[in-house]
């Protein structure tokens, strides 16, 4: 009798653990990316208490600098965030490319050589959810929904309705079809998540270099991050994925324009020097964006529990530079290498310094986490502030295909590539 407790005992715990390919997660993962957040800037307003929901995480698990891979451009380092690889293995390694004719072409998901996570966490039966991660256009079929980086920009141009007057509707922006409808609505109507006033509808003088018209594009940012986490909010609350990925852009292009407020003087030509009021008022309002980002997260993480995995991650830091005249924070060199990085979940202890975590390696803590081998072709390895965790590894989850919505343009490339030439990424 004895024997046989035993046995049935040992099945029990076999179907609790398994060997990690079958095991149920531990709770759900939320990885929110916030573009070119720095410790520059995050360090000194989380002494200030100015950052209060990233400064729990920092209590509650692990912070420290992430570091990143030359050269410095978001495509790339986003999708080895989502990858687990360096871009010589997943494909994506610029903005975009110049066809034979000349003409630019958006590098897209099509491009990508490499399973992301939500390839990898569909397989394996779990739901998921992607919102506006780079190159996700055209989306894939994935088991949950994936909003690519195509219908923000499609919404600026008003092309998110379904209905269109021409004869070829644009290509399917987001997986499944159904929630067309539904994301045109959350774009279109809704209540702001916070009641932060936005600091590029003020009177206030900025900088002489921030125009008129760059001051207008400021101001769409926070509408644009604050529409991408209402969606990112109602996917989770409708359909309780089992990882939610969310890329909020608005920092790096705040702080392309803005960077030149928190540096020397003498780092910049004249006519990019700002007087003592603007700087100040430029200053304010960068860093109030930094806190609007932080509103925003922590609506994001309030459906998540304490046995829930919470990162929040950027691709780079910031630097003085001059680009196209009038931008004065650049993400070239060795003094932008470091973004930011905060885990909080079971298996992470509260209070730890991260100090030695790539980019490299957030696809391979989360799949450690799940329970999910590391695959020996990704670059990375799992953070080492994750304990309790055994490696597993398996050759490569590269052995299933990626089915994408194909179709023609999305019709957002032609605003994406002018938002791309107005930040000085392409020419």
């Amino acid at each position: 009798m004895k024997r046989i407790l035993a046995g049935a005992l040992a099945a029990v715990l076999l179907l609790a653990c398994g060997d990690g390919s079958e095991s149920k997660p531990r709770g759900r993962v939320l990885l929110i990316g916030i573009d070119g957040a720095t410790p520059r800037v995050t360090g000194p307003l989380q002494r200030e208490g100015r950052l209060p929901t990233l400064s729990r995480l920092a209590r509650e698990g692990a912070s420290g600098p992430l570091r990143s891979v030359p050269p410095l451009i978001s495509p790339p380092l986003w999708t080895s965030i989502a990858t687990g690889k360096l871009r010589a293995k997943h494909g994506i390694d610029n903005f975009a490319h110049k066809s034979e004719d000349g003409v630019q072409r958006l590098l897209d998901s099509t491009d990508r050589k490499s399973h992301a996570l939500w390839n990898i966490a569909s397989d394996r039966g779990l739901r998921v959810a992607v919102v506006n991660w780079w190159n996700t256009f055209p989306p894939e079929r994935i088991n949950g929904v994936m909003v690519s980086d195509h219908v923000v920009p499609s919404e600026i141009e008003g092309r998110i309705k379904m209905t269109k007057a021409a004869a070829e509707a644009p290509a399917p922006i987001l997986y499944p079809p159904e929630w067309e409808t539904r994301v045109a609505q959350i774009l279109t109507d809704g209540v702001p998540l916070t009641d932060r006033v936005n600091p590029f509808h003020a009177e206030a003088e900025l900088p002489s270099w921030v125009k008129r018209v760059n001051r207008k594009g400021l101001a769409r940012r926070f509408a644009e991050d604050d529409a991408i986490a209402r969606i990112a909010l109602t996917i989770e609350a409708e359909t309780r994925p089992d990882l939610l990925m969310v890329f909020l852009p608005g920092i790096d292009r705040i702080s392309h324009s803005l960077w030149g407020v928190l540096e020397p003087a003498e780092e910049y030509p004249k006519y990019l020097q700002p007087t003592p009021e603007t700087r100040k008022v430029g200053q304010d309002a960068l860093y109030g964006y930094y806190e609007y980002t932080d509103a925003l997260i922590e609506k994001l993480i309030e459906p998540y529990g304490e046995n829930d995995l919470v990162l929040v991650v950027s691709d780079h830091g910031f630097e003085a530079g001059v680009g196209l005249i009038f931008l004065t924070g650049t993400h070239n060199s060795q003094k932008a290498l470091h973004g930011v990085l905060y885990a909080r979940g079971p298996g992470i202890p509260a209070g730890t310094q991260a100090t030695d975590t790539s980019i490299n390696d957030i696809t391979p803590t989360i799949l450690a986490w799940l329970g999910l081998p590391r695959a020996n072709d990704m670059d990375g390895k799992p953070a080492s502030f994750l304990q309790n965790v055994p490696e597993k590894s398996i050759a490569t989850y590269d052995t299933t295909p990626i089915e994408r919505i194909t179709g023609d343009a999305s019709g957002a490339e032609d605003t994406i590539l002018e938002q791309l030439r107005a930040l000085g990424y392409i020419e």
